[in-house]
């Protein structure tokens, strides 16, 4: 059974954790299998993806969500 595929543009805050800095804001283009935006921004999936996005390593990071824009369904899993 084929799920869906949806094209997002989420904007995002980082710092290092416990950090007393402000958040930098980037943005990140990615696909999910969801369209609502609070499995969205639970998805450990897209936190590890940032992390990897900001060659973070193994450290730490506090990752807020400032908006997630969805784009629409993109087209459908072939599993």
């Amino acid at each position: 059974m084929s799920k869906p595929i949806y094209r997002v543009m989420i904007e995002y805050g980082y710092r290092k954790k416990d950090s007393n800095r402000q958040y930098k804001y980037k943005l990140i283009d990615t696909f999910v299998n969801t369209d609502d935006a609070e499995l969205i921004s639970k998805d450990a999936e897209l936190k590890s993806k940032i992390i990897r996005k900001l060659k973070a390593g193994k450290k730490e990071m506090d990752i807020i969500y400032k908006n997630i824009y969805i784009e629409g369904q993109y087209g459908n899993t072939n599993h």
